[in-house]
């Protein structure tokens, strides 16, 4: 299904204000995460991406201190983030959560202000220098950052599949609407973790 030499993983912000014990969003994640099982089928994915011998690229977002605040034009999202100062640069929860890691030879995209990946980074490069025209995503969250990415990837040319069970979001209503209705529309495959993990290595 998955061309190896041509598909990459594209794991979104799996940092630890989202995914870890201690992070500020987690209280707001804890319970979809849990119920769709989205950080251990991260973790799946993941591995099942290094095995195979893609190429795996980390898209973070951080913000600096001025982000936000003084901006003319915010969503209620910014003024969130802004308020908690989420993915703040140098501190603890802007980091890597320790399952997702990069190791050596994976790409850290450039950090990300907004919900799209490729917008103001050089994803989209990286990409495309090797060769890469698959891509597999997975991370948080399902309805902005992941969608937003998913969204301009269509846009850009790459053929997209989301990993359905390894993505979150704050409420079981925005996830469904998002994996049921959203990404229908416009996805290339929409998979379960079973099914990608399947895949790559059946495309081994």
């Amino acid at each position: 299904m998955f061309p190896l030499k041509r598909t990459a993983l594209v794991l979104i912000d799996a940092t630890n204000d989202f995914i870890s014990e201690n992070g500020k969003a987690w209280p707001g994640l804890r319970a979809v995460c849990e119920e769709v099982d989205t950080v251990p089928n991260m973790k799946r994915v993941l591995g099942a991406a290094r095995e195979a011998g893609i190429e795996v690229l980390h898209a973070p977002m951080e913000t600096q201190p001025w982000d936000y605040g003084p901006w003319q034009h915010r969503m209620p999202s910014h003024d969130a983030m802004f308020q908690a100062q989420l993915f703040q640069a140098g501190t603890w929860g802007a980091r890597f959560h320790p399952d997702f890691t990069p190791i050596d030879d994976e790409v850290v995209v450039t950090v990300h202000k907004t919900f799209d990946a490729f917008h103001g980074t050089d994803m989209d490069i990286q990409l495309r220098q090797r060769d890469i025209d698959h891509l597999i995503l997975c991370g948080l969250t399902t309805n902005t950052c992941v969608d937003s990415t998913g969204r301009d990837a269509v846009e850009k040319g790459y053929d997209v599949t989301f990993v359905s069970d390894a993505v979150a979001t704050f409420t079981m209503e925005m996830q469904r609407a998002t994996v049921e209705l959203g990404w229908p529309r416009y996805a290339h495959r929409i998979l379960a973790t079973d099914e990608v993990v399947g895949a790559l290595k059946n495309s081994r």
